[in-house]
């Protein structure tokens, strides 16, 4: 019997085909995976770049978010990742409150430095003898019409004017006043001495002493030239005491009266 041989003539390549080899990679798989990893060696590149200029971009603008997160309202009161359990909760309390007492408290006002400090006052001016004389008569006149002091005093002022011009101290009387509250009697002298030697007369004598009620004599008073006036004040008795006593006291002017003792 005759051998026979296939010959193959599909690939034209002269080589034989072996069925058991058909599981080997050729040529054109290799070129195959070769572009794959290309591409993802490509994409891996592509990946980097983005991320490197990503991180580029965060940092150039790391200080200005920094600042927007300071200056953020919400940025009070924040706790930390880490804080204990409930530091969140107290720390929205803590924020509640602020805002409240802010909200209560009153706005601030400009302190008032009240009215400025006063100058210190001047010392009180005593008055002179016609200004203290003058307001014992405004009270005596403004205290009403008199009702028995007029009789009992002008027997007293004719006694002392009689008395003055015994010991040559005499004065010009003017006309006797009596109100509600008491009388007064206005005596012009020739000098201060002479209206001097007149006052320790008068207080001498047992009408001054016999008087029912306090006696007062003014300051002296300059008039024109040398003169002086004094003017004696005779005080009103209570309603149901005797303006004077049956008897006068004695007067006291058997001792010398000592000329401008009180000058």
């Amino acid at each position: 019997m005759s051998q026979l041989v296939k010959h193959d003539t599909g690939t034209g390549t002269g080589l034989h085909s072996n069925p058991q080899d058909s599981s080997s990679p050729g040529p054109r798989a290799e070129r195959s995976n070769g572009r794959l990893i290309g591409r993802l060696l490509a994409g891996c590149a592509v990946i980097g770049s983005l991320f490197f200029a990503y991180e580029l971009g965060a940092r150039a603008t790391l200080p200005e978010r920094e600042q927007q997160h300071e200056d953020s309202p919400s940025r009070r009161g924040s706790v930390a990742p880490n804080a204990a359990p409930g530091a969140e909760e107290r720390a929205q309390h803590a924020h509640a409150d602020e805002h409240a007492a802010g909200a209560a408290s009153p706005p601030d006002r400009p302190i008032d430095p009240g009215p400025p400090p006063s100058e210190p006052a001047e010392p009180l001016r005593e008055p002179s003898p016609r200004e203290h004389r003058d307001r014992v008569l405004r009270a005596l006149r403004g205290s009403g019409p008199d009702h028995r002091l007029f009789a009992p005093a002008s027997a007293v002022v004719d006694a002392w004017t009689s008395k003055l011009a015994q010991l040559g101290a005499a004065g010009a009387f003017e006309p006797l006043e009596c109100y509600a509250k008491g009388c007064a009697v206005t005596v012009v002298h020739a000098s201060t001495a002479k209206a001097e030697e007149a006052t320790e007369v008068i207080t001498r004598t047992g009408e001054f002493h016999g008087w029912q009620a306090g006696k007062m004599r003014s300051g002296l008073i300059e008039h024109d030239g040398d003169r002086v006036e004094v003017t004696w004040i005779l005080d009103a008795p209570p309603p149901d005491s005797p303006v004077l006593p049956e008897e006068l006291p004695r007067d006291g002017l058997d001792e010398p009266v000592e000329r401008g003792s009180r000058r």
